[in-house]
């Protein structure tokens, strides 16, 4: 993997992200590191964390908050990932960085509030599913209910409501980035164009979006990922 999650390709993905005011909002290592496990490719997970935090740790006024914010991110993104790419995927990255990430900058304890009421949780879950989908909510979670309605229930209390709405770390528009991260690599045009739009509806900016979109299918293409889809863009 060192071969193909070289400094220079990683500088071109970084390359593709708007130029934030501050390195941790700078979303391509998010977009970057989830999109190498949604491609199977865990071991480039570590060389993305890496990277990153050698550049973070060149910029002045660098704080170990800003490290473990951004060690963070890439880890709940990866969680969130998880939902769409495949657990095994995901606990297989979540793993490889684990394994560089300095002792200090590891959790020991969960991030999420494990004593909220299903109801909270379904309550959450609802809200971030309408932020993400507008005037569509209603459509798509009729069309989830409709092909099962486990489905449904999974997906706004368990997917949204536990994974999702969980803005602590990753924001509303960063998770949406999770997803489309994870999305292209999985080659499912649909629901890459639904989180393309669900992000802007989420606070991002076309241009962040479509730097996700294209940081995500360079990796793809760079691993070797066989993509039968055209991939939609914004």
């Amino acid at each position: 993997m060192a071969d193909i999650a070289t400094p220079e390709f990683l500088n071109t993905l970084k390359s593709l992200y708007p130029a934030p005011a501050k390195y941790v909002d700078g979303d391509w290592f998010l977009a970057a590191g989830i999109s190498f496990s949604s491609s199977n490719c865990p071991e480039g997970v570590p060389c993305v964390l890496r990277y990153a935090l050698d550049d973070l740790d060149k910029l002045p006024d660098t704080s170990d908050e800003d490290r473990r914010l951004l060690v963070r991110k890439m880890r709940d993104g990866i969680f969130k990932s998880g939902l769409i790419s495949g657990y095994p995927k995901a606990i297989n990255a979540l793993v490889s960085l684990y394994e560089v990430t300095p002792e200090e900058l590891r959790d020991t304890e969960p991030l999420r509030d494990s004593t909220r009421s299903k109801e909270e949780v379904a309550a959450a879950g609802q809200a971030y599913f309408n932020s993400t989908y507008g005037d569509t909510a209603a459509t798509i979670q009729s069309l989830l209910r409709s092909a099962y309605p486990d489905l449904e229930h999974f997906t706004t209390t368990l997917g949204y409501g536990y994974a999702y709405a969980f803005l602590e770390v990753t924001s509303a528009k960063e998770t949406s980035f999770a997803m489309i991260s994870a999305l292209i690599a999985n080659d499912t045009p649909r629901q890459v164009e639904w989180h393309l739009t669900g992000a802007v509806r989420n606070g991002a900016t076309v241009e962040e979006v479509r730097a996700v979109r294209n940081i995500a299918l360079s990796v793809a293409v760079k691993v070797g990922v066989h993509l039968k889809h055209e991939v939609p863009d914004i």
